[in-house]
Order: C-alpha cells, then structure tokens, then sequence
C-alpha cells in the first residue's frame, strides 16, 4: 500500500513539473513568437536571451512586440505637438476600451535642468494614428474611462 501511494505522489509530481505555464516573456520576430529570458536594447540591435540561454542579437526594426513579466510593448508611430515624428518606439498597452488603446513611454526631456531623467508619456491610438496626447490634467479621466486606477509612486 506503501508503495502505490509512493508511486502516485511521484506521477503526480512528475505530471505537475510538466504542465507549467508558459513563459510571460516574448517577443513577436519575423512574424513568430519566441518565448525569451530577457532582452535588452542598444543603438540599432536588441539583445535576446532565450529560454535555453542562447543569446540572439536581432535587428530592432524588425521587432514588433515583446513582452516582459506580462506588461506588453507595441511598437507605435511617435507624435510630437500632434504631428508624426517618423520615428518609432515600444510603448507600454496599459489598456483597451473597443477600438481605443491606452499607451504609457518613457521620453526624455532634453529642455529640462536634468536631461537625463526620464519623463512618462500617455497616449491614446487608434490604430496607429494617434486619438489623444494626454496630459497631467487629462490622465485621471482618461484612466477613469479605461477602468484604471491611479497609483503615484
């Protein structure tokens, strides 16, 4: 008797160690998903560690999506004063609401006393074209709409 409740505690732990969840880290390349460790961003090139350990050096245009730790980044048009700069970066989707989508990135101010320091953005699209440029005013409604809380760190 023993030995059969071994043995069940042992398929059972061997069947568990199997059906682990997938990884909440990914990125979309060459229009495939790859599950990765981390990726970090230089100049032109992302550098990827994959689930296995290989380090891959894959070109930044051809990235489109990543996620890391269950926050998704899209790659989106960048607007400045409501015109497009022609550039493009990753931001974080903080939410959806139909066919609106809520974005928060990271900018510099380079007018600012301290350039360096980093400056969070919020933006609405649609598509790609961009809905609403938020600003401090306007980020407590909008959160509002798309159900959201607001934390101040």
């Amino acid at each position: 008797m023993k030995k059969l409740l071994v043995l069940l505690f042992a398929s059972v732990y061997c069947v568990a160690g199997i059906a682990t969840e997938p990884s909440g880290s990914w990125i979309i390349y060459k229009s495939s998903r790859m599950d990765i460790k981390k990726i970090s961003f230089g100049v032109s090139n992302a550098r990827i560690v994959q689930e296995s350990g290989k380090i891959l050096k894959v070109p930044i245009a051809l990235l489109s999506t990543y996620s890391i730790d269950g926050k998704l980044f899209n790659k989106m048009p960048v607007y400045k004063y409501g015109r497009q700069t022609g550039e493009m970066a990753f931001m974080e989707l903080i939410g959806t609401r139909g066919e609106l989508k809520f974005y928060r990135y990271e900018t510099f101010n380079y007018e600012s006393v301290k350039p360096q320091e980093k400056v969070n953005s919020y933006a609405i699209y649609n598509g790609d074209e961009l809905h609403l440029a938020l600003t401090d005013k306007t980020l407590e409604n909008v959160c509002k709409y798309f159900g959201l809380e607001i934390v101040y760190k």
